[in-house]
């Protein structure tokens, strides 16, 4: 008989604020810490311990994960052993083959093999450390300090086997087995968990146990492959259908260039998620922001195929996101959802708040008054002139236009840490050249002043392939130049440009912070209604990697 398991959607209270902790600090609430929860005040403890040995002790992470590989081998802890065999070569930085030696008490640096041998020794003499021993360790280099820090993890380690193994914990983690190799140091303390992965869930007394047919790996990827872009798209296909009816899905290429081609400003990390047959089950692709005003920023875009999920692969992915993000020292993770979806439930579990609410609206060229999109375009304003151009700004206008791309620093972004960039020439350049290099084309209608300044402007990326759905980018006026009615005149400018050159296109989508009142109002006079709604999430990393 298991113990009982505290689930994070019913935790109140102090357990409640305990699971942000743990997603927080760990990335994911495994299944053991919803065990330590019957016990808030364990779980706390628990908590504050690991915090402070791995902010405080003087043990690097990767020979706090070799003692934790050593100790859940030793105990049999097929749990245990599954969690720091991830935790040590997908965060700690151990390679596969020194946790297979960590596993055996062996390690290629003389000081972490030190370490290693006076926690096997510890665990199984349970304590009755000879003086051999630890005249060894201090010869290796060890001080008093390191050598009780040694004694506390396996002390911490051997907590966690016992409990998961008391309590029948279903393995949430890529398995790994005790017996996975052959003459494997034998257990000695406790029988293994059950193997087969498996999540139970529990509802008032009842428990129901769902069995995984496989499990799941989490793979990084370097170079994307043809075949893994096929797998990706696989997911991102299967997942945008069920969480957004109706809208359109990105084809093959353009998520192969997604994944391929540079970003701007950013560099891009990504994982795919898939079964041991290697079915894909989930991916997430994690946007590391490196301007000047974001280096502290990173976008996360995770998708978990509907078949596939509840099944712990969504909390898979993330842990390895928020590990890359504490890697890269990045204090805010953010994400988008729908509102009110499956996907902002998933993040509110884990430690994510909406920060920005959004409108998506539509305008459906073949429903609008094209006369009255004609009278707004074509009516004066003293002082101000049109300019437009397709991909890269022309040089002549570089300058001025970079200084207007600097007016959405001040667009509202509710409470995301978002941070600010700073345009110039060459940054508008480089845009323009990543989206012609992913295949899109980029329009730009301007209002120029009589000054030479650039006044205002309006984007429009339509998708490779040449869909019917194009999609707004940035709509900005400069400060000095609000009041004119620019803003609506530029875009109903750009809604005639599109009719005129594009005629295969019918719909603009955009997008608008519920508090940005006035680029609202010039959506709705052009006659955008309503589509959906999303939300902007943040994470807030603001505890130390355990």
């Amino acid at each position: 008989m298991s113990l009982h398991t505290v689930e994070p959607e019913i935790a109140t209270g102090q357990t409640a604020a305990l699971f942000t902790a743990t997603h927080r600090a760990l990335g994911v609430i495994p299944n053991l810490a919803r065990v330590m929860a019957n016990s808030p005040a364990v779980l706390k403890g628990y908590l504050g311990v690991v915090t402070t040995l791995s902010t405080e002790g003087t043990l690097p992470a990767q020979v706090r994960e070799s003692i934790a590989l050593l100790v859940a081998q030793e105990n049999g802890s097929d749990y245990c052993l599954s969690v720091h065999a991830f935790r040590g070569t997908r965060t700690a930085g151990l390679s596969a083959a020194e946790a297979t030696g960590a596993r055996r008490g062996k390690a290629d640096d003389p000081w972490a093999a030190a370490v290693l041998e006076l926690a096997a020794s510890t665990v199984r003499d349970r304590g009755t450390v000879a003086d051999e021993q630890l005249t060894a360790a201090r010869r290796a280099g060890l001080c008093d300090e390191q050598i009780v820090e040694v004694i506390a993890h396996v002390a911490l380690n051997v907590f966690t086997n016992y409990l998961a193994t008391a309590a029948r914990v279903e393995v949430d983690w890529p398995l790994v087995r005790h017996t996975d190799w052959t003459n494997a140091p034998s257990a000695r303390s406790a029988p293994s968990v059950r193997s087969a992965p498996r999540i139970r869930r529990t509802t008032d007394s009842t428990t129901k146990a769902i069995t995984l047919p496989t499990s799941v790996q989490v793979l990084p990827l370097q170079h994307v492959s043809a075949a893994e872009a096929i797998a990706w798209h696989q997911v991102v296909q299967a997942s945008t259908a069920h969480d957004l009816p109706g809208v359109p899905t990105p084809d093959l290429g353009q998520i192969q260039a997604q994944l391929t081609r540079p970003a701007l400003g950013s560099r891009r990390l990504m994982w795919l998620a898939t079964r041991t047959d290697g079915v894909p089950v989930g991916v997430a692709s994690l946007r590391v922001f490196t301007s000047a005003g974001q280096e502290h920023l990173a976008e996360l875009d995770l998708h978990v195929d509907p078949a596939h999920r509840r099944l712990g692969t969504g909390s898979l992915l993330l842990s390895a996101a928020v590990a890359a993000c504490r890697a890269e020292n990045r204090r805010s993770l953010i994400a988008t959802a729908p509102a009110d979806g499956p996907g902002e439930a998933f993040s509110g579990r884990r430690g994510f708040r909406r920060a920005l609410a959004l409108s998506h609206l539509v305008l459906r060229l073949d429903d609008t008054d094209g006369a009255d999109l004609l009278r707004i375009s074509e009516a004066e304003h003293p002082g101000y002139r049109l300019t437009g151009w397709t991909g890269t700004v022309p040089d002549g206008l570089a300058a001025s236009f970079a200084a207007a791309k600097n007016a959405m620093n001040d667009a509202p972004v509710g409470d995301l840490d978002y941070g600010s960039v700073a345009w110039d020439a060459d940054r508008v350049r480089a845009m323009a050249a990543v989206v012609a290099d992913r295949g899109d084309t980029l329009l730009t209608v301007a209002a120029a002043h009589d000054s030479g300044a650039m006044a205002g402007y309006t984007e429009i990326v339509i998708p490779h392939g040449a869909p019917p759905r194009v999609q707004q980018y940035d709509t900005a006026v400069v400060p000095e130049h609000r009041g004119h009615g620019l803003g609506l005149w530029v875009k109903a400018a750009m809604a005639n440009r599109l009719r005129a050159e594009h005629p295969g296109v019918t719909e603009i989508e955009t997008d608008n912070a519920d508090d940005n009142v006035h680029m609202l109002a010039v959506n709705h006079r052009l006659g955008f209604r309503p589509y959906r709604r999303t939300c902007e999430l943040q994470l807030d990393l603001d505890l130390p990697s355990t």
